[in-house]
């Protein structure tokens, strides 16, 4: 079920997800590479910029293209600091903006964590800066505590860091694409009896916890056609059958 739910994400985002056409993705692979247009490159005491192309998209122009709106202090065009541990601070606090705009505008993300969207060698660095940040500061830090720094093995991480990605990506589908699905009171063309055996979905805002109006919208039209066509599909199945 994961693999096919994995499937039909990477299938949309690829099609649909961005400006100018199809962009192959791979989850969470491409998601976590390409994180900017800009890349420093050390040459022996200097450094200079390395433009990756303007063919590079991040997941910054995808969220842009979706929903018209850009990561507050978030530009793709930015290059990453040079210094490693700069760097890394940079990158997991663009995730957090990420992350943050995402539950601003609805996604439920409460187990994501920033560093599970980074690449591997660099989940470990940010594990080496905090540990040493939090040596170097005892317990007056309160974001530095143990409840905030996982430390996962290698294996766990990257199954994480995929399920993280995926459930991103998802939530983003919720609140940038789902919301574009009419949400008005759908009329019933079948019969008073047909309707009032057919399941019933509450449409009011609050009347569930897990759907939201979108998904309830589209449950109905479902059940609405399924009841509509089974009669058709299985009309001549003995009595009770169908």
């Amino acid at each position: 079920f994961f693999q096919k739910t994995l499937t039909a994400i990477k299938n949309w985002f690829t099609l649909f997800g961005w400006s100018k056409g199809q962009n192959p993705i791979s989850v969470p692979y491409s998601l976590r590479r390409d994180v900017c247009k800009v890349q420093m490159t050390s040459s022996q005491e200097t450094g200079f910029k390395h433009n990756l192309g303007k063919d590079t998209k991040t997941v910054y122009d995808m969220v842009f293209h979706l929903s018209g709106q850009l990561l507050p202090g978030v530009t793709s065009s930015k290059s990453l600091p040079l210094d490693p541990v700069e760097r890394i601070l940079q990158l997991h606090w663009q995730h957090s903006t990420l992350l943050a705009f995402l539950k601003s505008q609805g996604a439920y993300l409460p187990h994501v964590m920033p560093e599970f969207l980074l690449e591997p060698d660099d989940y470990k660095k940010w594990i080496k800066v905090q540990t040493a940040l939090k040596v170097a500061d005892g317990k007056n830090s309160d974001i530095l505590s143990d409840k905030h720094l996982v430390i996962l093995e290698d294996s766990i991480f990257e199954t994480m860091s995929k399920r993280a990605w995926t459930d991103v990506l998802l939530q983003i589908y919720k609140v940038f694409v789902l919301t574009r699905v009419s949400s008005h009171n759908i009329t019933d063309q079948l019969s008073l009896e047909s309707v009032q055996k057919m399941p019933r979905i509450k449409s009011e805002p609050l009347s569930s916890n897990i759907y939201s109006p979108y998904e309830r919208t589209i449950l109905t039209w479902l059940n609405k056609h399924y009841e509509k066509n089974r009669k058709i599909v299985w009309k001549d199945c003995q009595k009770g059958e169908i």
